[in-house]
């Protein structure tokens, strides 16, 4: 009865546990469905998130200054910024800072295919990427084959391509590869955005001395993208390297407008040292550009008035470089206007005139109109006319010397003759007995 009344309460207390056991596992489920509901959110949440993510690298983006960029050859180099390398050089050459920013590239903009981007089918991106790799590989075998037709056609597709092809351009460049570094340089010149303008000169100034960075100099010359000029202007004042200055200063001269002459003149006003003035003023000289007329007419001052200062003198001798009619006609009267002794500089900015459209006017004040007078103007006119041997002006020349009483005014005829004989002998037999004085350009 013991035994079995044990038997009996051991019955009891095993079928309450399992009792228990089934009640707590049905307690238990529904606080288990929350972490998985959660767990299963989670994984919804990053699966969108990851798609997102896919889809905006396809896109445009921006990647911090120093990042990895792929190019065209699958290699890996640093994105293009002020710290370029100069390891292939031996050196490191400091870039100014005003240009850093102007300096990096978007590697975003490389678009070059890999794994990520072919498994979303990114088409477009690859076909781009591979128009620039191809352009540049061409233009590279263009070169080395000196196919001229071949690489003036790929010179025109890698300009249209713009910024997109800076950095292979770049590679290019900086291995100093003979003609197709050149070439590379050459398109980077052309398409002259900022960013080109300031890889171009970073690279250059990174080059060693000889006759590779020359001809880059030449390169950087020739740019002609009006936007560049604040890195151009920059360059100028911010290095000591003479080759980049020369280059920056000659692509400068031959853009100069309003806008840039303005900027030029307040950073004068405000330069705390003797260098800078100096250069700035350098660089007012060297201007050709018949855009910054009206401004150098402007800062040159009244034609009564002596002259002031050295952008001020710098201004007048680039108004002779320039040398049109409203010009020539300022530097005459305002040599007629200057005081003894001190108009020499104006007699000698006034017979380098070498600029074709100063010939009409040059002619006409040699033979004599009420801007000159016999012993300055008239007779600095007559010696500028050597600088145009044809046969009208020898014609001029030869009426001169027959027909002028003043003796100052026929022996710088006699002169002048004398070296256009020298110089073009040819031209003597073109002169036309007949001389045709032409009509004064109408002045502002």
């Amino acid at each position: 009865m013991k035994i079995t009344g044990r038997k009996k309460k051991r019955g009891q207390a095993q079928a309450a546990a399992s009792d228990k056991q089934r009640k707590t596992i049905r307690f238990e489920w529904p606080l288990l469905a929350f972490p998985i509901m959660a767990l299963i959110a989670l994984a919804i949440l990053y699966a969108v998130n990851h798609s997102l993510e896919r889809r905006i690298s396809n896109g445009p983006s921006s990647t911090q200054p120093g990042s990895k960029a792929r190019v065209h050859d699958n290699r890996e180099l640093p994105a293009v910024t002020n710290e370029t390398s100069a390891a292939n050089e031996g050196r490191n050459v400091p870039v100014p800072p005003s240009r850093r920013a102007l300096l990096r590239t978007d590697p975003s903009k490389d678009r070059l295919p890999d794994a990520d981007r072919a498994a979303d089918g990114t088409a477009a991106n690859e076909v781009q990427a591979k128009g620039v790799a191809g352009a540049i590989a061409a233009l590279r075998e263009a070169a080395e084959k000196g196919d001229q037709t071949a690489l003036k056609q790929r010179l025109k597709e890698i300009v249209a391509m713009g910024d997109e092809a800076i950095e292979p351009l770049l590679e290019l460049v900086a291995e100093g590869d003979g003609e197709v570094g050149l070439w590379a340089a050459e398109a980077l010149a052309r398409i002259g955005t900022p960013v080109a303008a300031g890889a171009l000169l970073d690279v250059l100034a990174l080059t060693e001395e000889g006759q590779y960075k020359e001809e880059l100099a030449k390169r950087v010359s020739a740019i002609t993208n009006h936007d560049s000029w604040p890195v151009l202007l920059d360059t100028v004042l911010e290095t000591d390297d003479p080759t980049l200055i020369r280059a920056a200063g000659a692509s400068l001269s031959k853009m100069a407008d309003s806008p840039i002459l303005d900027e030029i003149v307040a950073r004068y006003e405000a330069a705390t040292d003797e260098r800078e003035a100096q250069r700035l003023a350098q660089l007012v000289s060297s201007i050709s550009s018949p855009q910054a007329t009206e401004a150098l007419l402007s800062l040159s001052g009244d034609v009564s008035h002596s002259v002031e200062n050295s952008l001020q003198k710098a201004a007048v001798a680039a108004l002779g470089k320039i040398g049109s009619p409203q010009g020539v006609s300022y530097l005459l009267r305002k040599l007629e206007a200057s005081p003894p002794g001190e108009g020499g500089y104006l007699f000698n900015t006034i017979t380098q005139i070498t600029s074709q459209q100063a010939h009409a006017s040059l002619l006409y004040a040699a033979a004599g109109n009420k801007e000159v007078s016999a012993e300055s103007g008239r007779t600095a006119a007559i010696y500028a006319l050597k600088n145009f041997p044809d046969g009208q002006t020898c014609a001029l020349l030869e009426s001169i010397i027959e027909q002028e009483d003043n003796t100052a005014v026929a022996t710088a005829a006699v002169r002048t003759l004398e070296r256009i004989q020298q110089a073009a002998p040819q031209a003597t037999a073109k002169a036309d007995p007949t001389v045709t004085i032409p009509k004064a350009p109408l002045q502002k």
